[in-house]
């Protein structure tokens, strides 16, 4: 009887270790900062931040028509983008198409490798990026 019971506490103990952590808004919300991938995406971000004011974005309201017809496709890689800048005269759209990619590619491995993410909302979402990506810039 003794074997039994000192089994079962074993057993219960393995089974309280094993638990997977559930990766709920709470958890992103104080340790997404623990996850390089997040950490990854927060530093393209601030960098695309430092940076995207060096350039000027088409404005013209043709550049804007297109943008709206056709944005998946302008939207589809760096390439179509950069493209799209330099049709209607962006200087370094190339740069510009680069930083803003990469970015994107850094969040879209940060999601794909957490699905649970994307299953908060948006806004939730929203607000767990900018609670750690703030934080960053104050400690900076």
């Amino acid at each position: 009887m003794k074997k039994l019971i000192t089994l079962l506490l074993v057993c219960f103990a393995i089974n309280a270790f094993a638990q997977k952590q559930v990766k709920d808004l709470k958890y992103y919300y104080y340790n997404a900062n623990q996850d390089k991938d997040f950490n990854a995406y927060l530093a393209a971000r601030k960098n695309f931040d430092n940076k995207k004011f060096d350039f000027k974005l088409p404005s013209s309201k043709e550049a804007v028509a297109e943008l709206q017809e056709n944005e998946a496709k302008i939207f589809r890689n760096e390439k179509t983008y950069a493209e799209f800048l330099n049709r209607y005269g962006m200087k370094n759209a190339g740069d510009y198409a680069k930083l803003w990619f990469s970015q994107m590619d850094k969040l879209k491995t940060f999601i794909k490798k957490n699905p649970e993410f994307y299953s908060l909302t948006s806004k939730e979402r929203q607000n767990v990026i900018d609670k750690w990506y703030f934080s960053q810039i104050a400690a900076n």
